[in-house]
């Protein structure tokens, strides 16, 4: 089970779980043990249905297509 989900729609990736890693991630300092999924959804309600903590009025993060150029690099990030 990943620890990190990263779910791409609409050309832009959004940060649907693991929000306690995401400075880590931004910083390029995570664990090499953090299992990261990036996953494609055809539609938004696909993204808002894995969010992991959905709040009224607030959208999930959108996180910058060069850090996932580098997490596609890391072992133990899959995608789907």
């Amino acid at each position: 089970m990943p620890q990190m989900v990263i779910a791409y729609f609409n050309e832009t990736w959004w940060l649907v779980k693991g929000e306690s890693h995401l400075d880590d991630v931004l910083a390029a300092k995570e664990s090499a043990e953090l299992d990261i999924s990036l996953l494609t959804c055809s539609a938004w309600t696909q993204v808002m249905q894995l969010w992991e903590n959905p709040e009224f009025g607030r959208m999930p993060w959108a996180i910058n297509p060069k850090i996932i150029e580098r997490l596609k690099t890391r072992e133990r990030t899959t995608q789907g």
